[in-house]
């Protein structure tokens, strides 16, 4: 082969191949990179700038989120307002989101140029909220809010009552009044019932015929706030969770407005009826709600139309007074009181005659002090209860008439000031205080002897039911919540209570059991850390891990023989016991989409030092030492007890104005030490319901299904409760503008059953459970003006 072949070889050799697929791959080159200069000469990066500032004061909003709807591009305003942010849209929507103020939402075109001024509007100042959830960096880990529909067409008896619908929920019922909410297994104390973001009461009975649930009505709730587990550090002592009860709060005008709404409605099963009038007013410094009701309920019937005795008479008013000085300080005053009269409790040993009582709170905020000072409040209330019960109306009246008057105070308040280091974390830190103080006697007058004779002269004799009993808890908290990315928040929590208890007036046989009784101090150490992961815009994972403690209470320290359970024994008080601490897992998802809403949770709790009773044989029966049983039960720490479950809800609408939902909730717990299940924990439950609403029409179909509870407490005198299901249709109708009618037909097919958690009749003359209502049609009307 010549040099000429060699550099011109024929088309067959493999030179000419080459050649032919190395000007392929140029031309290839060549086309890709006139693309890529298209596509970024199509795609190039805006830059939008701007300036952020309060529409009132103009003064620059510090710290405030700027991001493009539906993408990963956000950034924050610095100290001095002003904003840059860079995205590759033509057309997009910028959300500004600011702890402080309301939403904003600006559709950016080419028209808009590129340089903002932007005004936002500060957001009311809602004293009563602890959760909020419309801006990632304050989100709290495994919480629900649940709103109170307006478009109601049966009232629940109390607030207690509100809670049979929400999945993990249970209601301890003593009779038609009075009921009180069970989270999982967690009960009583052990869950952290607030009224207003903070507002706490007590209760005077030691039967708990008078529950913080029985001191505000159904009707002032705007919505319940819930925190499933110890996940926050700043509402005082925290175990099982915090239920946050959050009352109407008058909304903001520029110009003055009164508004009111009447409403009043009627149930057939137990011809009871209920009124209620609310009066407001407001404008863009003062605000005022005057409001007030009355219930008479009567008796009702299970489905086996046999009356149970559940009668009450309750009536209350509350006022609520703002005044907002300047747009970024508020000062609220309330006062309620609450009227209970003949409340008949068919599960406990007596019933109510009086029940008085009167809640003061006031609560200051101010916020945008600095830019690193976000706000800080204030809140002080205080509450006392005069409950009078006796057993006029009982078969023991003929042996023995007895007659209980007691008395509890609550007082306390917190402190908070909320930071901003940096523009991705938020600092709570402050401290609270809560005191408690019950006293009272029982007065017995013994007219027949153990054999039924009568005595020639009645004996008399006055029992201590509290011992003038103290238990005061001072608080200091820190959670930090640091926003890490568009989609990730995490918080962290530390809190220390000390607790002080003290006993001023014991009984001499309470001195004999436990000698000097000196006042105790513990401290308490609680702690979390939670996770809130957004995974797209319509899906979000929550992890939580945390530490909730909890000091016993005083009927727990200082009950002396008293019969406050529904097992029949008397119970002895116990000022040794340790406190006991929650130790819980849970992790959730939420989906949410514009048709389709899912969310659920698991979850794990290991407790130690629970406090229980337990039968002691060295402590014989008190009062009417012949009857069984014989002895009485101490109260006690055991070394453990776990409980684990789940809950789901989810709400899909299948046309416009036409939806499904449903709920499922289930809790296994145990007793670790005496291998048994713990008592009083509500069965696995379920809801399935279809609904539709329009502006002047709504209807909804739901049924309720319980399972048999076959896990009970043999020690606690639970047996089996059989499982039910029961249907109720609710209607409604808008006439005209402003006035709603209703009506419902609850239990539709007349089944007759009772829940695991209610009680059993005592000092009645019969054995029965407290059965539920059975049929019952309801009428509802609501006026506004």
């Amino acid at each position: 082969m010549d040099f000429y072949t060699f550099l011109y070889p024929p088309s067959t050799t493999w030179w000419y191949l080459l050649k032919k697929i190395t000007m392929r791959n140029i031309l290839l080159i060549a086309v890709l990179f006139i693309s890529t200069l298209s596509a970024f000469a199509n795609n190039t990066l805006i830059e939008i700038s701007g300036t952020i500032t309060d529409k009132e004061t103009e003064k620059p909003i510090t710290y405030a989120l700027v991001s493009v709807q539906n993408t990963n591009d956000f950034t924050q305003t610095d100290e001095n307002g002003k904003f840059n942010l860079t995205t590759n849209l033509t057309e997009f929507t910028i959300d500004i989101y600011h702890l402080n103020y309301e939403t904003k939402n600006i559709v950016w075109k080419n028209d808009l140029g590129k340089s903002l001024t932007i005004q936002m509007k500060p957001k009311f100042i809602d004293l009563d909220a602890i959760l909020v959830s419309d801006n990632p960096i304050q989100k709290s880990a495994q919480t629900d809010v649940l709103h109170n529909s307006v478009k109601a067409v049966s009232q629940p008896v109390d607030v207690g009552d509100m809670f049979r619908d929400i999945a993990g929920f249970g209601v301890i019922k003593r009779g038609g009044y009075a009921m009180e909410p069970v989270f999982r297994s967690f009960k009583y104390e052990q869950l952290n019932l607030v009224y207003d973001g903070g507002t706490q009461l007590t209760y005077a009975c030691p039967n708990r015929m008078d529950p913080a649930t029985t001191h505000v009505t159904p009707e002032e709730i705007e919505r319940i706030e819930i925190i499933k587990g110890p996940f926050s550090v700043r509402y005082g002592q925290t175990m099982g969770g915090i239920i946050n009860l959050v009352t109407h709060t008058p909304k903001h005008s520029d110009k003055f407005k009164m508004n009111g709404v009447l409403e009043g409605g009627y149930e057939f099963n137990g011809n009871s009826k209920f009124t209620r009038l609310s009066l407001g007013g407001s404008q863009k410094k003062i605000d005022f709600n005057v409001n007030g009701g009355l219930k008479q309920f009567g008796n009702y019937n299970d489905g086996d139309g046999v009356e149970v005795p559940s009668s009450f008479n309750t009536y209350d008013y509350a006022t609520k007074l703002g005044w907002s000085p300047t747009s970024n300080q508020r000062l609220q005053v309330q006062w309620r009181q609450s009227f209970g009269r003949d409340i008949l409790h068919v599960g406990l040993p007596m019933d109510t005659d009086i029940d008085n009582s009167n809640v003061a709170t006031v609560d200051y905020s101010i916020k945008n002090v600095s830019p690193k000072v976000k706000s800080i409040t204030a809140k002080v209330y205080g509450s006392s209860i005069e409950h009078v019960m006796s057993n006029t109306l009982r078969p023991n009246r003929m042996m023995v008439e007895a007659v209980a008057t007691v008395y509890a105070q609550t007082a306390g308040g917190r402190a908070e000031v909320q930071l901003m280091p940096s523009s991705k974390s938020l600092l709570y830190f402050g401290g609270d205080f809560r005191y408690v103080g019950r006293d009272g006697e029982r007065d017995r007058k013994m007219l027949k002897d153990m054999m039924g004779n009568p005595l020639p002269m009645p004996m008399t004799m006055t029992d201590l039911i509290w011992q003038d009993s103290r238990l005061m808890d001072y608080g200091l908290f820190a959670e930090h919540r640091l926003y890490l990315s568009d989609a990730m928040t995490i918080s962290g929590g530390l809190r220390l209570d000390i607790v002080n208890s003290e006993i001023n007036n014991p009984a001499q046989d309470f001195v004999e059991l436990y000698g000097d009784l000196t006042n105790e101090t513990e401290f308490n150490i609680s702690g979390n850390v939670t996770m809130n992961y957004e995974l797209s815009r319509k899906l979000t994972l929550q992890a939580a891990l945390g530490r909730g403690t909890r000091s016993a209470t005083i009927p727990e320290r200082y009950i002396n023989h008293f019969s406050i359970g529904n097992d029949g024994f008397e119970y002895v008080g116990n000022p040794n016991l340790t406190p006991e601490a929650n130790h819980q897992a849970e992790v959730s998802l939420h989906h949410h989409t514009d048709k389709l809403h899912l969310s659920g949770s698991v979850f794990y709790s290991y407790i130690t030092d629970y406090i229980t009773v337990a039968v002691d044989s060295t402590l014989p029966r008190k009062y009417m030492p012949m009857n069984e049983p014989r002895f009485s039960k101490r109260f006690q720490n055991i070394d453990a007890a776990m409980q684990t479950g789940f809950e789901a809800n989810a709400a899909y609408e299948i046309v416009k104005n036409f939806s499904v939902y449903g709920m499922i909730g289930y809790t296994y717990a145990q007793n670790l030490d005496w291998d048994e299940p713990l008592a009083e924990v509500p069965p696995m439950s379920s809801n399935i319901g279809v609904k539709y609403d329009n502006e002047k029409i709504w209807a909804d179909i739901r049924g309720r299904f319980v399972a048999t509870q076959s896990r009970f407490s043999p020690s606690f005198v639970e047996t089996e409760t059989p499982g039910f299901n029961t249907f109720d249709i609710r209607l409604g109708y808008n006439p005209i503008k402003n006035i709603s009618i209703g009506a419902a037909i609850l239990n539709v097919f007349d089944a007759t059953y009772y829940e695991h958690l209610n009680r059993s009749y005592q000092n009645m003359g019969t054995n029965s459970m407290i059965y539920e209502s059975g049929r019952n049609v309801t009428l509802f009307l609501r006026a506004k003006f």
